[in-house]
């Protein structure tokens, strides 16, 4: 059951990510679960998404900015 949940959330990835990497993900699951435990995986998991999601639809340049900008006002004013 622990393994379909990881494999649902494996699909949440971006597909060229999934094309590349799921089979060697799952892999890694398999092999690793009783040593790392299922929980701390599926936090990597869920970890990896938010990054592969952020760092290929380029929203990190967004964030970037909007804290550039913060940082000026808060040191700078208005």
């Amino acid at each position: 059951m622990i393994r379909a949940l990881y494999a649902a959330l494996l699909r949440m990835h971006p597909p060229a990510f999934r094309r590349q990497f799921a089979a060697e993900v799952l892999w890694i699951f398999d092999q690793s679960r009783a040593s790392e435990g299922a929980f701390v995986l599926l936090l990597d998991l869920l970890i990896s998404v938010a990054r592969q999601w952020l760092v290929r639809s380029g929203l990190w340049k967004v964030m970037l900015a909007l804290t550039g900008a913060t940082l000026q006002v808060i040191a700078f004013g208005a």
